[in-house]
């Protein structure tokens, strides 16, 4: 487990690091230091926490927001203000994700991770505060729409952070499997939120039988069930500000392995000098993998050696500042703007499927489980238009509904990604997952829109299809995007992938508006299904290829499949170092070689 030890005492950094005498071998022996520590607990529930707090805080909603629907809009049939207000937290989620992503590669990781969970945290309180006012002087439908864009801010802005800063103190044998475990906090939020409202539903049952006030009551209950997910946000933040800046930003950015040694014995209680640098003897290399000669295209089986010359040390402290010219030569000169596209592509067809799905609304949920009573068009949370029905009993069965078919799957699922992560190629189970997910909506699809057959299969199907979400293509989208690239573009990439999935994301919220005109669509989940499979299956049907000149668009092939490499009799797939991936595609030819030409020889190249 990883020991972190705060800094309750002053410190001279010129005196304790007085043997830094060299900065690639500093470099070299920082990056070995992480590599020994074991799985790292406390980076895992450092970030773990607060992406549970973004799984609860998006799908709460599921809950919430007919609760909200019967507090404000009682007799209102359209959902347009909720389709808006989803419309909102989606649009802040994309700026998030985009934004942050950006500002933690130009202004520190640390920095930001403190700075979006405070804004998660208290844009949570505000939903929860929103009101009326006295006899109509608010709109609470004007303060929702503002408080869940600002909620969607702060989750966005968690995917790249988390992401990055798992990657990046992990060690390389452990990172996918502790990247696994913080992605795992989402459907764990998820349940979380569904439980929860089990238990205020059933609270707020026993406590009001003496009342006759049923909107009150109902008012109370959405404000507990979102204003509970702040409780971890404020443990999860007392960390986030205590957590040092990762080692790799303050040595590839910052240019500052001194302090970054500083840190990493912090945390790791260990330091990173060893006996053969107290004896005077410098040693250094890099990748093996890293140095063909070769491009990812064409790679070469050739594992030259070097040695560090006697040429002038680099200079400590200038630190890395974003440019055009390294921009271009990054992701246009060396083509690394493929991996990207295609990191981003994989990411957009995923959120169509499962924020389509895992967003669904009383009714779709009821339709689903085969419980649907209502005639004719009425209030998105009514499922039964019996008069005598309890108004609880259908917020309790929306949420044992949404536990089984939306959590069960997700759970199980994000299990066995964490067992399998470091066993598999994780390109190849995103590739055969949107295969399997493709094969299964189609056929839930054609079932819902022909046979019209709900109930048990449809269950069973939905189970398994989060399953198959989680154990590939929603787990690996959100890992592989951190592992691709350069610490100076880390962040900023992860949070371009995974705002292209919004992008198209919003389009459902488009066609959930349109279906709103159309009784039959309104509840058949079948058409969406449909659209699903056809955007699903012509992804995973792309077989990985090299691109040739000319070609337009983006394909699979466009995917980089060397994260991983296989060894051993067992055939388990080992990571590759972030050092290694992040020479890109022209691997030894990349920049970030050729800038250290001056302080290295390297024989052969």
């Amino acid at each position: 487990m990883g020991r972190w030890r705060g800094r309750l005492y002053a410190t001279d950094r010129a005196r304790d690091f007085d043997h830094e005498r060299d900065r690639h071998v500093r470099v070299r022996q920082i990056y070995e230091t992480i590599d020994r520590q074991p799985f790292q607990w406390v980076v895992v529930l450092v970030a773990g926490v607060g992406f549970l707090l973004d799984g609860f805080s998006l799908f709460a909603g599921n809950i919430a927001l007919p609760m909200i629907s019967f507090t404000y809009w009682n007799q209102e049939v359209s959902t347009y203000k909720l389709t808006c207000i989803n419309i909102v937290t989606l649009t802040g989620t994309l700026i998030g994700q985009a934004t942050f992503g950006f500002l933690a590669d130009k202004k520190g990781r640390k920095t930001m991770y403190g700075i979006e969970l405070l804004l998660l945290i208290a844009s949570t309180l505000g939903v929860v505060m929103s009101s009326e006012g006295h006899n109509g002087s608010m709109s609470v439908y004007g303060w929702l729409i503002w408080w869940r864009l600002m909620v969607g801010i702060g989750v966005g802005a968690d995917y790249p952070l988390s992401a990055t800063i798992c990657a990046e103190f992990a060690p390389t044998r452990h990172r996918a499997r502790m990247m696994a475990c913080v992605f795992f906090s989402q459907p764990l939020g998820q349940i979380m939120g569904n439980v929860i409202s089990l238990i205020v539903v059933a609270i707020s049952r026993k406590s009001s039988e003496d009342s006759d006030d049923l909107r009150r009551s109902v008012d109370i209950m959405w404000r507990w069930i979102i204003g509970i997910g702040v409780v971890p946000g404020v443990v999860a933040l007392i960390f986030r500000f205590a957590i040092p800046e990762t080692p790799r930003f303050l040595l590839d950015i910052e240019d500052d392995p001194v302090k970054a040694e500083f840190d990493a014995t912090q945390l790791f209680g260990e330091s990173s000098m060893n006996s053969e640098m107290e004896a005077g003897v410098w040693c250094d290399s890099l990748p093996e993998s890293a140095l063909s000669t070769r491009s990812l295209d064409d790679r070469s089986d050739a594992r030259p050696s070097f040695t560090v010359t006697s040429a002038p040390l680099a200079t400590l402290n200038s630190s890395w500042k974003i440019s055009k010219a390294d921009i271009k030569q990054y992701f246009w000169t060396e083509g690394n703007w493929r991996t990207l596209a295609a990191v981003s592509w994989c990411w957009l067809l995923l959120d169509f499927g499962y924020y389509g799905i895992g967003l669904s609304n009383p009714q779709f949920l009821a339709k689903t489980w085969g419980n649907l009573n209502i005639t004719g068009p009425r209030p998105i949370w009514q499922t039964d238009d019996d008069p005598n029905t309890d108004i609880y009993d259908m917020f309790m069965h929306t949420s044992v509904q949404a536990l089984v078919i939306l959590n069960i799957g997700s759970f199980v699922g994000g299990l066995l990604f964490i067992l399998l992560s470091s066993r598999l190629n994780r390109v190849s189970l995103q590739k055969y997952g949107f295969l399997a997910l493709g094969a299964l909506f189609i056929a839930l699809g054609t079932e819902f829109i022909t046979v019209h057959q709900e109930g048990a299969l449809a269950i069973t199907l939905y189970v398994l299809g989060q399953l198959l979400f989680n154990l590939g293509p929603n787990s690996t989208t959100y890992i592989i995007p951190a592992e691709l690239f350069p610490t100076r573009y880390r962040c900023t990439c992860h949070g371009i992938a995974a705002a292209s999935g919004i992008l198209l994301l919003l389009q459902i919220w488009v066609l959930v508006a349109w279906g709103q005109s159309d009784e039959a669509l309104r509840y058949d989940p079948g058409h969406f299904l449909g659209v699903y499979d056809t955007r699903g299956r012509s992804h995973a049907l792309l077989r990985p290829r090299s691109p040739r000149k000319g070609e337009a668009g983006i394909t699979l092939g466009w995917q980089r499949h060397d994260i991983q490499a296989p060894f051993g009799a067992d055939d388990v797939f080992s990571s590759k170092t972030l050092e290694e991936l992040a020479l890109g595609r022209w691997s030894a030819g990349s920049l970030s070689v050729t800038r250290s030409a001056p302080v290295r020889s390297i024989d052969g190249l």
